[in-house]
């Protein structure tokens, strides 16, 4: 989320907009008691804009706007389907440390995962004339195709952001999900597992590309690897752990497991440790999304991170510069994402191996 003195900064941008070159601003005191902040908040705000050239402080007298003209704010739509989870912070975070520093109000909505709500949010940023949006869609966005439609009719541009949408031909940004399950089973074989799984409780298309990529490394390993049982479907909680119960009742298990996301590996722990196994020894895991219940388990997991941070500055970079007439060739756009390592893929003796450099290597640091 925004930090206070940015959102702060933007009020008094806004305020100052209409204002000519020399005119005096209201006094810090006034404007702390204006947007209820602390002084120190304001004052902060302010010597970013003198550092940045549009005010001046000029001792005994005030603050004036300086010579620089102010650049009109931007009103950028932001469409998320949930602001639940770990991702869409993060994507959000991304967004706000570029649009705090270049003059934009970011107008954030929620779709809660509704076809309806999500075309509804749509064409609220169209009636709200916003000079751009960034969508990240819900699963099933055939509904609102229509309201799509109209962003491009009205010439308002915008981006698509993690998840594509068939038939609609404009800027996208996401993850190579291939590569990232690739990468997870390959940093499995290399943990010494021979017979791999991959667990998936949705069959959404990044489910599939992620099952691709296991694939594609199995197929590809030098080492003799055998492909055990696969969950990719549509499946309730507990079908899904009816599943994975039925695997692991079975004295055949694979000792290594590669899930679409944080959620099913949970899943996975629970089932494991009811039959005194134990994750990252009897059984290696990797997960995808490295979110915060990665760090909370009993054994932390590794997982695949989708750099959400990252793909939400990159979106409002590339849409920032469609607002301003740039051309961009690039037009789609997968953002390479990051293992993360963790005990629950390499034991306990490696991690405490891990932790051990990281501490020496955070001491040499502050030494």
């Amino acid at each position: 989320m925004p930090l206070r003195y940015q959102e702060v900064k933007r009020e008094i941008i806004r305020t100052i907009s209409g204002l000519k070159a020399g005119s005096k601003i209201p006094s810090r005191n006034f404007l702390s008691r204006k947007f209820e902040v602390a002084r120190n908040t304001i004052d902060k705000a302010v010597s970013e804009l003198e550092e940045e050239g549009y005010l001046r402080s000029v001792k005994g007298s005030g603050t004036y706007i300086s010579g620089r003209r102010l650049q009109k704010m931007l009103n950028v739509g932001v469409i998320l389907p949930s602001i639940m989870g770990d991702i869409y912070p993060q994507f959000i975070s991304g967004i706000e440390q570029f649009a705090s520093a270049h003059n934009i109000n970011v107008v954030l909505s929620s779709s809660d995962n509704s076809p309806e709500r999500q075309r509804s949010n749509v064409l609220r940023m169209i009636d709200m004339q916003a000079d751009g949006c960034i969508i990240i869609p819900i699963i099933n966005s055939e509904q609102s195709f229509d309201s799509f439609l109209q962003l491009k009719k009205r010439n308002v541009p915008f981006v698509i952001c993690y998840r594509s949408i068939d038939g609609l031909d404009v800027p996208f940004i996401g993850v190579n999900n291939y590569y990232g399950a690739f990468m997870a089973a390959r940093h499995l074989i290399d943990q010494g597992c021979r017979k791999l799984s991959y667990f998936s409780q949705r069959k959404y298309s990044t489910a599939i590309e992620r099952y691709y990529g296991y694939e594609t490394a199995l197929r590809s390993s030098q080492e003799k690897v055998e492909k055990k049982e696969i969950i990719l479907g549509n499946y309730g909680e507990e079908e899904l752990r009816e599943r994975i119960k039925f695997i692991f009742d079975r004295e055949d298990y694979p000792d290594g497991v590669l899930c679409f996301d944080d959620t099913t590996a949970t899943v996975l722990y629970a089932i494991l440790q009811e039959r005194g196994l134990q994750p990252g020894m009897n059984v290696k895991i990797v997960g995808n999304d490295d979110s915060n219940l990665c760090n909370r388990l009993s054994i932390p997991l590794s997982s695949v991170s989708p750099r959400a941070v990252e793909m939400g500055k990159e979106g409002i970079t590339m849409l920032k510069g469609m607002i301003d007439g740039e051309n961009s060739e690039e037009l789609f756009h997968l953002i390479h994402p990051k293992l993360i390592v963790r005990k629950s893929s390499i034991g306990t003796a490696a991690w405490d191996n891990l932790l051990c450099v990281k501490n020496i290597k955070m001491q040499n640091e502050e030494n």
